[in-house]
């Protein structure tokens, strides 16, 4: 057998598709699954055309695992090329018959000369034919010489498709792929950009985040398996549209069971005995390998952790483990009833120390085949699973338990998980009777910390903020009279010693409790904008419970953030990741407070990669992150200058966070949401969010309103020139200022220079010494540049910002001609732009008033002309500009000649 030829380099390569490469693959809007459009593999077809051109070789072997398209693309070359050629199909049944693959162009039955009467079939043509072989890898022996022989001498050219677990080590046209004369393509899974396009071709508009995280999983980027999986949540309607953005409904549970059915076309590749240890594996979560052994399955157990679909952990007693994956529950619904039960029955009976999460996964066995499990085994599967993230789990398990039986601690995580999948009313309504039925201190804390974090308005129908003194005043009259019920406790503590990892609150006394509720009302009360020195020893003292101490951590995050003190949050984020559990509402903010602290360091790279890893396979968890990822990938965007990703994920981020009632981040989503909305000329939708700003509930936990308000602001100001935005954004200003937020008045700072061309130098050398950040940087590097007129400086700066931030750029170059004198018009950078512009003096000089934010009325009082006169000038200015709206000025100046700077900084430099 040849050896495995390996891929050269030209062949792994992908490189970037064009929006023309796209509509060649089909990229236009189909709502039919009838012919599948070729998604992502523009690239690879043009490969295999040219492999059929190339003098140098003979033809191509495509290689890919079921469902990534190699029948697919052949097709497509069969069909350009005119469709008469020769298409052979191999399988299993052939393989057994000598030239059994040449049986519907040849009669294999017919006696003699066989070998002729296919050679003349397959060369029939005057011109050397290509023939295409599907399923290569079951090519008979015969059949495959035959083919590499034609091949070789150039009677024929070849497009072969094999699989990447070709049966028993074979593999067909090796020699010929040795030899350099078949070129290689092997078949890669689909990348990020290749699912947003599916999916967003297939159901049209704008796909979250958590949509194309959880078709990722469930597809594994597979392209035929994708397509199955669009065709199924178009056919039950599984995505959801609001306000032309898809989003993912993390309720669906038919989803998270159903959508797996295709999976099960991988399982063929596995023998029956492989197939039945990975089932039991699967469904006990981990076997003992003496359990394995004794009931034969151990051998094909050790072939499957050869194939990376086992893993082997543990020191002294080691047990299989599964690699979850796609299949995983498909495996679980899809196992026969009577067989299950059997094997139920004999890994109950073994006498070993499963996980946790094993624990979880066999009560839930259990109930799928039907045995019978005791209640409390029941309530603690549920619970395990919901401090697992794996929320869908704990509803299916939850499903027949009556609430009424559940304990308040139960009651608490029941809430906690209905609040983080989104049914915030019927979460709060469980916490509500939490409290009637809580008797101790540590669990009224931990249920204010869930209200506030999910609640709507300051006063919810199921709660209020008395509601939880008035427990506090019941447990204290409980206590004095001696009645105390020692369950609540009881049951807190084995809750403890499963979720805070060795952080377990100690006892809260009434009078510290109350103090902490006073807080936590405070928070509420002023959207978070709270005693940063109080917060931060509370989120250090290891006596709190553990919930409040997440809450207020993240609330000083947030505080620092706002200081622009990026290392002290940095630490903070550290200690929540190491001590505290991030579960739920948490897990959320974390993901957007880290993903700010490494776009202040500057590493944008990490803050996307950071989102792009999903926590947990749940839908419902992949659902919930959905509207951080976007939110966070809107900022990365805008601050990379990419306006159009930048729109497209602030939309996507506010509708999915909207849709979960993640009300205490949909702030600051709107805020930059109506931002990019703005810079981008989209008018209409920076109202709709500017309306929604407005609507939001004034009380309640806002993170980072400050610096959405600041957004907001801009906004308006930016597309009406209303006096009563920039009086705010001052006042803003002052008091940030005065509070020590020197992050935020250096986005204020900075924003009033891109947008305004407001200059004061002392204040932006100043402020920049005063924290960490981009804002800070740029501040910093112009005030320094204006304080020493060094106008080479600010060429520099221009040309650090000429791409991400083009207004910027502008600004700095108008202050370097203004010191350089540089005189005559400005020609314009190649680009979008026609270079043969030039601008007048008083075209240029209404550039300058744009830019600055003056309407036309007050351009035409300062040049002593009328409102028409100045209204034409900005025409016929925007035409040349090849511009529409007044905010883009400033961009489209940015773009200026680049012999133009050189010039200018080689003069700055002589001088």
């Amino acid at each position: 057998m040849a050896p495995r030829p390996t891929l050269s380099t030209s062949a792994r390569q992908r490189p970037s598709r064009t929006q023309a490469d796209r509509t060649e693959s089909g990229m236009t809007r189909q709502r039919s699954f009838s012919r599948p459009p070729l998604f992502g593999r523009v690239d690879e077809l043009r490969i295999i055309e040219e492999s059929l051109t190339d003098s140098s070789m003979v033809g191509i072997l495509i290689e890919g695992d079921i469902g990534m398209g190699k029948t697919r693309l052949a097709k497509e070359v069969h069909r350009r090329r005119g469709g008469q050629e020769h298409w052979l199909r191999a399988d299993r049944v052939l393989s057994e018959i000598p030239f059994g693959v040449f049986g519907m162009i040849v009669d294999l039955d017919d006696p003699g000369g066989l070998q002729g009467r296919v050679i003349s079939a397959v060369t029939g043509s005057a011109q050397v034919p290509a023939v295409f072989v599907d399923d290569a890898h079951y090519l008979d022996e015969h059949s495959l010489r035959m083919l590499t022989q034609l091949a070789t001498d150039g009677t024929i050219r070849l497009v072969a498709m094999t699989r990447h677990s070709v049966v028993d080590g074979f593999w067909p046209f090796a020699e010929l792929v040795d030899e350099q004369v078949l070129s290689q393509l092997v078949l890669e899974p689909l990348t990020q950009d290749d699912l947003r396009n599916a999916v967003e071709d297939s159901f049209g508009g704008i796909a979250a985040q958590g949509v194309l995280d959880i078709v990722d999983f469930h597809s594994g980027s597979n392209p035929g398996k994708l397509l199955e999986l669009l065709e199924y949540c178009r056919r039950k309607n599984r995505l959801l549209s609001r306000n032309g953005v898809l989003v993912l409904d993390g309720l669906d549970i038919d989803f998270d069971v159903r959508a797996r059915d295709f999976a099960r076309m991988d399982l063929d590749q596995h023998s029956t005995a492989e197939k039945e240890a990975l089932e039991l594996v699967v469904m006990a979560g981990e076997i003992d390998i003496d359990l394995m052994l004794s009931i034969g399955l151990g051998p094909a157990a050790d072939r499957l952790v050869d194939g990376d679909e086992l893993r082997i952990i543990g020191d002294t007693a080691r047990v299989y483990v599964a690699r979850e994956h796609h299949s995983s529950e498909t495996i679980r619904y899809s196992a026969p009833i009577g067989r299950s039960r059997r094997w139920y029955g004999i890994v109950c009976d073994y006498p070993d120390h499963p996980s946790w999460r094993s624990q979880m996964l066999r009560t839930e066995w259990a109930l799928g085949c039907g045995v019978d499990v005791d209640e409390r085994q029941v309530i603690d599967a549920a619970t395990i699973a919901i401090e697992a993230g794996d929320w869908h789990r704990a509803l299916r398990i939850m499903s027949d338990v009556p609430t009424d039986r559940l304990s308040a601690h139960e009651l608490y995580e029941l809430a906690s998980l209905y609040c983080n999948v989104g049914q915030v009313a019927l979460g709060l309504d469980l916490l509500a009777h939490c409290l009637h039925k809580a008797c101790c201190p540590e669990l009224v804390i931990t249920a204010a910390v869930l209200w506030a974090n999910r609640q709507v308005t300051h006063r919810s129908v199921a709660l209020e903020a008395a509601d939880f003194t008035a427990a506090l005043d019941r447990i204290a009259a409980q206590e004095r009279n001696g009645s105390t019920d020692e369950t609540c406790r009881l049951n807190g503590k084995r809750q403890d010693q499963k979720t805070t990892r060795g952080f377990a609150a100690e006892g809260l006394d009434d009078a510290t409790a109350r103090a902490l509720l006073q807080t936590v009302n405070s928070v509420v009360s002023t959207h978070g904008q709270q005693n940063r020195d109080l917060l931060h020893r509370q989120a250090l003292d290891v006596s709190l419970p553990h919930a409040y101490r997440l809450g207020a951590s993240l609330v000083c995050v947030s505080l620092e953030l706002e200081r622009g003190r990026i290392e002290q949050a940095d630490e903070m984020l550290t200690l929540v990741k190491r001590e505290l559990p991030s579960l739920g509402m948490g897990t959320v903010v974390l993901r957007m407070l880290g993903a700010r602290v490494l776009m202040e360091h500057g590493d944008l790279n990490a803050a996307r990669r950071s989102l792009q890893m999903p926590q947990s396979s749940d839908i419902a968890h992949i659902a919930s992150q959905s509207g951080t990822s976007d939110m966070m990938a809107a900022e990365l965007s805008l601050l990379e200058g990419n306006l159009s990703a930048a729109l497209r994920s602030a939309r996507a981020g506010v509708e999915a966070l909207e849709h979960w009632e993640q009300f205490s981040l949909l702030a600051a989503a709107l805020g930059v949401a109506q931002y990019v909305a703005t810079l981008s000329g989209e008018t209409d939708l920076a109202e709709d969010f500017d309306a929604r700003f407005a609507r939001l509930a004034r009380s309640g936990l806002h993170l980072e309103s400050r610096r959405a308000l600041v957004y907001t602001l801009i906004s308006r100001w930016l597309r009406t020139s209303d006096r009563e935005s920039e009086r705010q954004l001052r006042q803003l200003l002052d008091d940030a200022e005065r509070d020590q937020a020197y992050g935020l008045s250096a986005q204020i700072r900075f924003l009033l220079f891109r947008h305004f061309g407001e200059v004061d130098v002392e204040e932006m050398r100043h402020v920049s010494g005063l924290g960490e950040g981009p804002a800070f940087r740029i501040l910093g590097a112009v005030g320094e540049a204006l304080r020493t007129k060094d106008a080479a400086a600010l060429l520099r700066i221009a040309d650090a910002q000429r791409s991400s931030a083009p207004d910027v750029a502008a600004r700095c170059m108008q202050l370097a001609k203004d010191r350089l004198h540089l005189r005559g018009s400005v020609p314009l950078s190649r680009g979008s732009y026609d270079l043969s512009v030039e601008l007048t003096e008083r075209e240029r000089e209404i550039c300058g008033f744009l830019v600055k934010g003056m309407s036309n009325a007050e351009i035409a009082d300062l040049l002593g002309a009328a409102v028409r006169t100045v209204e034409g000038h900005a025409y016929r200015l925007y035409r040349k500009l090849g511009v529409t709206r007044r905010h883009q000025v400033a961009e489209a100046l940015a773009r200026l000649n680049i012999e133009a700077v050189a010039a200018a900084r080689q003069e700055s430099e002589n001088s």
